[in-house]
């Protein structure tokens, strides 16, 4: 089966799980959540803990427990990002704190992240669920960290970030639950350490790959593929490496220019149309493209723990995945 048959059959399988762990009631706390979730999303951090799980010998199904509590975890984390960020739209509709008003975005936000351990606890095989909660906690730490710093960075009003912060920064708010799910999928196949490292390794790697290629398709994607606006990262004022790399490699003009118009409260769409041509002409969304096909390779490198075999082809195709897809 090939990365993008195989991540649909999958995705479909985690979403209807997720749903299942959705109370009925009281609507004012989860009414809006079935709705968020069914909005879509490339589900790729749980379909990897089924997958590394595969790759390693185990049955899917000691792992989808995890991989549920991953992705209730993500959607969590997604609206109260979109607080933080002051983001307007979320999977081509109005992000929870613009249609519900920001205390009741927080308050379902919450009582999402409550459903992970409520989850786990009840699906989890016992003799599970106290090494692979303690995967899940450390990855969890990390991704507020990540975000911690970013959300930083704008309020110093910082535009010195170097490749190495970048990079940091997304280790933890992106690649860290990435790792995490495809370490947890070669625990629960009861695999070994060198195993579960390379695994975990792996995921961290396509982790920035995967953030880095968000960054690319946010300035150059298909409009109608994307479900976002093109260039809201510019709106954002966003660091990325597209950025970080425009600046660092700008003439001192061109430099200011970019970060007067990313300081910007309000950006217009000249604004952004400048500043993608801008990362165009100095070859910043191409270092950025090339950044994460290099991960992807060093990534899919350490694979060579794993026994080869068609579950070890699969990951294969799965960090492929990550730098071709379009949206």
């Amino acid at each position: 089966m090939d990365a993008d048959a195989y991540i649909k059959s999958q995705a479909e399988l985690i979403e209807k799980a997720v749903h299942a762990e959705l109370p009925p009631e009281p609507k004012e706390v989860y009414g809006m959540l079935g709705e968020y979730i069914s909005r879509g999303g490339k589900r790729i951090r749980p379909v990897l803990a089924l997958a590394s799980c595969s790759a390693c010998g185990g049955e899917e199904s000691t792992v989808l427990p995890f991989a549920v509590a991953i992705e209730l975890f993500h959607n969590f984390t997604l609206i109260h990002d979109d607080i933080e960020d002051s983001s307007p739209m979320r999977r081509g509709r109005p992000t929870l704190h613009i249609e519900y008003g920001i205390p009741i975005a927080i308050n379902s936000g919450d009582a999402l992240y409550n459903l992970v351990w409520h989850s786990l606890v009840r699906n989890a095989e016992p003799e599970l669920l106290s090494g692979g909660a303690g995967i899940l906690i450390s990855s969890f730490r990390a991704v507020a960290e990540g975000q911690g710093r970013e959300l930083n960075w704008y309020r110093e009003k910082r535009f010195d970030v170097g490749e190495e912060e970048y990079l940091r920064m997304v280790g933890g708010k992106t690649a860290s639950l990435i790792g995490a799910s495809c370490e947890i999928g070669a625990y629960c196949a009861g695999a070994g350490m060198v195993e579960r490292d390379a695994l975990r390794t792996f995921g961290e790697k396509i982790g920035l790959a995967f953030q880095i290629k968000d960054d690319v398709l946010n300035l150059t994607a298909d409009p109608s593929k994307y479900k976002k606006k093109i260039g809201e990262d510019i709106d954002e004022g966003k660091r990325s490496l597209i950025t970080i790399h425009l600046i660092a490699n700008s003439p001192p003009q061109v430099r200011r220019r970019v970060i007067g118009i990313l300081g910007k409260g309000k950006k217009s769409a000249a604004d952004v149309r400048e500043t993608i041509g801008l990362a165009q002409e100095c070859g910043s969304i191409r270092y950025a493209s090339d950044y994460a096909e290099r991960l992807v390779r060093d990534a899919k490198a350490s694979l060579e723990a794993v026994e080869a075999g068609a579950g070890r082809g699969l990951m294969d195709s799965l960090a492929d995945y990550i730098v071709r897809r379009e949206k």
